[in-house]
């Protein structure tokens, strides 16, 4: 027995030099065993046209690269989303885990903090949006079955978004408002927004990375979400001149770019009068209860020098217990054009 602390000790001891903890297998749960450290899907079974379509070498896919790469360098390169950031497993399991949204791998992302927001979210559902948006595995997506139901990080963020935005700008009784996503990924918000609420007129997708605007475009199709629309980068000045936008969003991608890129996008608002702008920052630097970069800039001078000035912000979670477990506990700017 002295032995067996003896050794226990010492392994202790090296553990902590390397950073680490040694920990009884029966004290930890299943899903603390073998945390997953990279890009991973659920392996659901595809279609054919799917499989043939979602693949690097697409003809749309080659022709949206070669139109990205002529437009504004300030806008095109990239902080964090280069070239290879997304793998082509990613383009056809573009739900999974990966740089478009983690799911299972990171602090926050396991059974025990899904079902702590999913009944956090669900006890101030006011809109009802669980009863009016369902989930389910395609294109690789994670789900964990709680309360009957299936529920994902995209299902959860997209509630508490489309929540905090009604709260603050009353758009679930709103007819005829317009809405434009930048970085929009695969399309996950805008497909959301669409189902839940019927005075949404027109809700744009757009991002900088020509990966993202393909897999949108393909995936706002499946769903025939029809009054999202996925408008490419060399065509958003247009899209803008010809039909305004009441209110502009950015989920975790101003985070993961280069001021420039955000001073392109903000004098874009600007230009175009976009009044409201909510912004959802990463978790790094503050938590997110400022608005910087995962390198740490500060970039709200940036949005003040376009005219754009905060109006409130507040945790992602207004429960304090939830704001420290649930998923990504970051917080939510909104922001107003003055002058």
């Amino acid at each position: 027995m002295r032995l067996k602390r003896w050794v226990k000790h010492r392994l202790n001891s090296l553990a902590h030099l390397l950073g680490q903890e040694l920990v009884a297998r029966k004290a930890v749960y299943e899903w603390q065993r073998d945390l997953p450290e990279g890009p991973i899907w659920n392996r659901c079974q595809l279609a054919e046209e799917a499989l043939n379509y979602l693949r690097p070498d697409n003809p749309r896919l080659v022709d949206l690269t070669r139109r990205y790469a002529s437009c504004d360098s300030d806008v095109i390169t990239p902080a964090t989303w280069t070239s290879d950031h997304v793998r082509a497993e990613d383009l056809t399991y573009f739900r999974g885990d990966n740089a478009w949204v983690w799911q299972v791998r990171g602090m926050g992302l396991n059974t025990l903090e899904y079902a702590l927001t999913y009944y956090y979210l669900k006890s101030m559902d006011r809109l009802g949006l669980f009863s009016k948006l369902t989930e389910d595995e395609s294109f690789g997506n994670f789900t964990v079955p709680i309360d009957g139901r299936k529920v994902s990080r995209d299902l959860l963020d997209s509630v508490g978004e489309i929540d905090f935005l009604d709260r603050h700008l009353a758009i679930g009784s709103t007819k005829g408002i317009r809405i434009l996503d930048i970085g929009a990924g695969y399309g996950r918000l805008g497909n959301r927004m669409v189902n839940a609420l019927s005075g949404v007129e027109r809700y744009i997708c757009t991002d900088a990375f020509a990966a993202s605007t393909f897999v949108c475009e393909y995936y706002l199709r499946t769903r025939a979400a029809e009054r999202a629309v996925v408008v490419p980068l060399d065509e958003i000045e247009a899209a803008l001149e010809g039909s305004p936008v009441d209110l502009a969003i950015n989920v975790h991608s101003f985070s993961e770019c280069r001021p420039a890129a955000i001073e392109w996008w903000v004098r874009l608002l600007s230009r175009h009068g976009v009044k409201q702008l909510m912004i959802v920052p990463n978790y790094l630097h503050g938590g997110g209860e400022f608005l910087r970069t995962n390198a740490g800039e500060d970039f709200l001078p940036i949005l003040e020098r376009h005219g754009y000035r905060t109006i409130l912000k507040e945790p992602k979670y207004l429960d304090p217990v939830v704001q420290q477990y649930g998923i990504e506990p970051t917080w939510r700017h909104l922001l107003e054009l003055r002058g």
